[in-house]
């Protein structure tokens, strides 16, 4: 009896059809990882220009409205402003002050080192009626 080894080859055809399903793997990939990336990094901005936000709205709601924001609670070049106001938009009877304490709104905007808005938010506090002096 004689051993036979039948030696099997790729046609062409095969070897074209197994690289363009290769190749469109390869694409379909590219794509995901590229549109998570993107995804990414709009989410870290985000997430900084929130953060920037939130650490200049603590800083005012504990040392007030016209507090000079020292060195390091923002990047070098970044700052804040804050403008307290009288709220307006509640119901007549809440307007009067109680015990000399009134309802109050910061409005915190933060700039990049352009001089460019790039948050702001707003926050209530009750506060005594002097502070809006």
């Amino acid at each position: 009896m004689r051993n036979t080894v039948h030696a099997h080859c790729f046609t062409l055809a095969e070897v074209m059809i197994a690289t363009v399903v290769l190749g469109l793997a390869v694409a379909a990939t590219s794509a995901i990882v590229s549109g998570a990336q993107s995804s990414l990094i709009k989410a870290e901005n985000r997430w900084g220009r929130q953060h920037l936000t939130t650490n200049a709205a603590e800083f005012y709601l504990l040392a007030g409205p016209n507090a000079t924001m020292p060195q390091g609670v923002l990047p070098d070049g970044f700052s804040a402003t804050c403008q307290l106001l009288v709220v307006d938009d509640i119901h007549e009877e809440a307007l009067e002050p109680i015990e000399e304490w009134i309802l109050g709104e910061f409005q915190i905007q933060v700039f990049d080192k352009n001089g460019n808005r790039i948050s702001d938010t707003r926050v209530r506090k009750v506060l005594k009626e002097d502070d809006f002096e």
